[in-house]
């Protein structure tokens, strides 16, 4: 169903509070950057950041929040084979290089980046972070547990999500070490996860 324009222009705006977040925290360092800050650059006033991000961490971490509920949408589709390690994989392949256009990939991948490198700076979105990272692996688990027909806290499901969240950090980090080099970033995210992936193959059995 294509968004009608008002759901477009609220995205817009979220889009734009989270670019300008981004940039002025690379710019000026998490710290130095207010609210007042971004919704200036972003063309709003501090009472429609606050309708969008209850704080500066959230409005930072915002990409993440967005690549998670991509990915649930698309692990949701993958078909059943018994692996879900690889149904995962396939899921986080689909949203880095097939997902909209060439353009829009390269701008998400850019703006992953960006945050991973605030937060290696900045302790209070890495603390957020950590505390959104696990509700949000949880939410990961929750379409795990569907298609398996388990219990969300079965150990089963616990073991592949506390895999798969060691996996998608190792993977993170081996992509967030390659310059930044336009479209070509989303070559280098899923050559990251492949790489880890097949690691883990070698590994495992």
């Amino acid at each position: 169903m294509v968004p009608g324009l008002r759901e477009r222009k609220k995205q817009q705006t979220r889009d734009r509070l989270v670019a300008e977040a981004l940039r002025l925290c690379e710019e000026r360092g998490f710290d130095n950057t207010t609210v007042e800050d971004i919704a200036e650059a972003a063309d709003v006033s501090p009472r429609t950041f606050n309708r969008y991000f209850s704080t500066k961490e959230d409005v930072v971490l915002a990409p993440a929040d967005d690549m998670i509920t991509e990915v649930r949408t698309a692990l949701a589709a993958q078909p059943k084979t018994g692996d879900e390690i690889e149904a995962l994989v396939n899921s986080h392949r689909q949203m880095f290089g097939t997902e909209g256009d060439a353009a829009e990939r390269s701008a998400r991948l850019l703006r992953m980046q960006q945050m991973n490198r605030i937060m290696q700076t900045a302790p209070s979105v890495n603390a957020r972070g950590r505390e959104i990272g696990e509700r949000k692996m949880a939410a990961i688990g929750d379409v795990v547990a569907q298609r398996m027909g388990l219990p969300p806290d079965d150990l089963r499901v616990r073991v592949i999500i506390s895999t798969w969240s060691t996996l998608i950090h190792l993977a993170l980090e081996r992509w967030d070490c390659c310059p930044d080099s336009g479209n070509s970033d989303t070559a280098a995210a899923i050559a990251s996860l492949d790489e880890t992936y097949a690691a883990f193959r070698a590994i495992s059995g």
